[in-house]
């Protein structure tokens, strides 16, 4: 039977998620909307790809991925058979049919995050924020995002036993804003590493607290000091923003 690619735009709260990929024991994202396929096409198996790969409790407001499906079904009816499935964390927002050749990760051009944090704690927002235990400098907090813009090696600001051996990005927005008592952290880049925006922002908390310099930060940017201890924040607080394919 003839097949058509499928693009999906996804959202989630990831705080009852073991991340996006498919994993032997937790519950996924790809592994719900795989297992609502198998739903829809009597239990043919079709595996999802994804425009990247959220840690637990990392929430997407516009991920994007692909997969080949039968052509019996329309963009739209596909959308409604999907969310007709799915829990009510998970939603799919838009589908389309794409050209053969579109890969949700490597067609994209960028993606984009945000972090977002509050002053005061709320058990409400708990899920979704991280709340500041500490006094911050607001201003070092964007004079570190501004160090950030333009092409950087970010090994210091990864996952130790990341097996990318390329740890070069390049960054196009990077700045933070107050908004409705939150101070949320934007960064988009053409690509990014494992745990890449939570040790970003972790580390200039620090900065911003006064633990850290901004002189230690360019250090690290700069991989000067392979030694330093670097803090990686929580994962609630993160979300993947957008995918971009231009």
């Amino acid at each position: 039977m003839k097949r058509k690619n499928f693009k999906l735009t996804i959202q989630y709260d990831g705080t009852d998620f073991h991340g996006w990929q498919v994993q032997a024991k937790g519950r996924t994202v790809q592994g719900d909307i795989e297992k609502a396929l198998s739903i829809i096409f009597l239990g043919e198996k079709n595996t999802l790809l994804g425009a990247g790969r959220t840690d637990a409790g990392v929430h997407a407001l516009g991920l994007t991925a692909n997969v080949k499906l039968p052509a019996k079904l329309s963009a739209n009816e596909l959308l409604q058979a999907l969310n007709g499935n799915l829990n009510q964390d998970v939603r799919i927002d838009s589908t389309e049919i794409v050209e053969d050749d579109f890969h949700a990760r490597f067609s994209a051009t960028a993606r984009e995050y945000e972090y977002r944090l509050v002053k005061v704690f709320s058990p409400v927002t708990r899920n979704y924020t991280t709340a500041l235990k500490w006094e911050i400098d607001k201003n070092l907090l964007n004079k570190c995002a501004e160090l950030l813009l333009g092409k950087h090696d970010f090994t210091s600001f990864c996952k130790a036993t990341a097996e990318v051996e390329n740890k070069i990005c390049t960054v196009f927005t990077s700045n933070w804003e107050e908004s409705n008592e939150m101070i949320i952290f934007t960064i988009k880049a053409n690509r990014f590493l494992q745990h890449m925006v939570r040790y970003l922002v972790g580390t200039m908390l620090e900065v911003a607290r006064g633990r850290y310099t901004i002189t230690d930060f360019q250090s690290l940017l700069h991989c000067d000091n392979p030694e330093a201890v670097i803090v990686r924040a929580p994962a609630q607080g993160l979300f993947l923003k957008k995918v971009y394919y231009e």
